[in-house]
């Protein structure tokens, strides 16, 4: 789900004294905040004002649950205040540690905001944070990404190695490209296809054209364009489309389903390791980075003090945190 925030330029101005004294932030905070106490994480207080706000930012105007039942909305709550919970630990843990997001890290976050508002249109679509709110939420999610990056993640490395054995162990996946780019016209009647068949070997390069005009095969829409893997057409077909070069058309196949014509575009060869080596370690770095962020967070979660004040939530609470009441 999408970050919908704005961060006002003033906030440049005021992370220096964030940095000078980074545990004020909540602090003064909390000080102005005249909403019940909800939650207390070792020790902290965490104000209703701050969760509602947290479920402003994640749903933005789609917080008003239109349409759902009281249930549903209760529901959809508990998972989010589960979410705030897990968030205002890890804000924690990086005020406790000086981590604070730079100029540049928040004027790129500027940047990015202005750009994803600038592009969804009305103003009805756009979300119902105040600029203080805003300004709060940008920084908290801007502090917990930077934990994340800075100590939870700042050792991962994905080895040459790795990037192997991932590639021998899903070499299937890869083995899957082998197959034919190939368009197809479809008739149900030989001599059609015979005379369309006559215009295809004339002008080849129609062949698209003749495919979406005349062909009654579902891939007409694209110009007849399909890929297949090996093995994946009934063997008369396939048998009249192995012998083709990049370029050629068939003879006339009959199958049931009725008449056919086939161009080979392309061939698809199997993927080799220098081809997909860096998108492995994409996927590995990020699954590495999931795994370690899930297991921080069950460990901080495991070792937090909480307190739930469940009579001052506003919704009946129905999540996966035990903590006293």
């Amino acid at each position: 789900m999408q970050f919908k925030f704005v961060l006002p330029v003033i906030l440049l101005l005021a992370l220096g004294a964030c940095r000078a004294q980074n545990t004020a932030f909540s602090a003064a905070e909390n000080a102005n905040d005249g909403s019940p106490v909800i939650l207390e994480i070792n020790g902290f207080e965490e104000h209703r004002s701050a969760f509602e706000r947290f479920v402003k930012a994640r749903l933005s105007d789609f917080a008003a649950s239109a349409g759902q039942t009281q249930a549903e909305q209760d529901q959809l709550r508990s998972r989010l205040f589960d979410e705030f919970v897990r968030r205002q630990l890890v804000v924690r843990e990086a005020l406790k540690k000086n981590i604070v997001p730079t100029e540049d890290e928040i004027r790129k976050a500027v940047e990015d905001q202005h750009k994803q508002t600038s592009g969804e249109g009305s103003e009805q679509n756009q979300p119902t944070l105040e600029g203080t709110e805003r300004r709060a939420e940008m920084l908290n999610d801007l502090l917990t990404l930077k934990f994340y990056t800075s100590e939870v993640l700042k050792d991962v490395t994905v080895t040459p190695q790795e990037i192997e054995g991932y590639y021998n162990q899903n070499r299937a996946k890869y083995q899957q490209q082998n197959g034919f780019y190939v368009r197809e016209i479809r008739v149900p009647e030989e001599a059609d296809a015979r005379r369309l068949r006559q215009q295809a070997v004339a002008k080849p390069n129609d062949f698209n054209v003749l495919a979406k005009e005349n062909s009654n095969s579902p891939t007409a829409i694209n110009g007849g364009l399909m890929f297949y893997e090996t093995q994946q057409l009934p063997p008369v077909l396939e048998q009249a489309i192995t012998p083709l070069k990049a370029g050629e058309i068939s003879n006339v196949v009959k199958s049931n389903h009725g008449y056919h014509i086939f161009k080979l575009e392309k061939r698809a060869e199997p993927l080799t390791l220098e081809q997909v080596k860096e998108d492995i370690r994409k996927e590995l770095t990020r699954t590495k980075n999931q795994a370690l962020i899930e297991q921080f967070n069950q460990s901080a979660l495991a070792a937090a003090r909480l307190k739930i004040y469940h009579d001052r939530l506003g919704f009946t609470y129905s999540g996966s945190l035990k903590a006293g009441a």
